[in-house]
């Protein structure tokens, strides 16, 4: 929950008065935006790096230690990253704690998307 604090003019211009505006986050775009995000990051994964041999994948599985993810695929799916999610990821952003699974990353997408203000696309 977020409160700021607006000043407002009354009409003779000569006396200001403030208010306490709350904002509350909606829950439902979050969520939403987190689902879009899970379900293309899961069908990007799926689809182009193991090429639809399977339909399970654990979210919550090392990519790397899975042998799922290489540097090549590493930088595949930044490209798909930023091409879908509209990201610039810079060096120090391709590190595990960011990409190493699908939880990871769509929690890296999620942060990165609400760091600029963004939502999922």
């Amino acid at each position: 929950m977020l409160t700021s604090t607006k000043s407002i003019a009354t009409v003779d211009r000569d006396t200001t008065s403030s208010v306490d505006v709350v904002t509350l986050p909606r829950p439902d775009a979050t969520l939403a935006d987190a689902a879009r995000i899970r379900a293309k990051v899961r069908g990007y994964i799926l689809d182009e790096i193991l090429l639809r041999t399977t339909t399970e994948l654990d979210d919550a599985a090392s990519l790397l230690n899975a042998g799922i993810l290489d540097s090549t695929g590493t930088m595949e799916l930044i490209a798909f990253l930023e091409a879908q999610f509209g990201l610039t990821i810079s060096d120090s952003d391709i590190v595990a704690d960011n990409l190493d699974s699908v939880d990871r990353i769509c929690a890296f997408v999620g942060r990165s998307l609400q760091a600029r203000g963004a939502t999922a696309r």
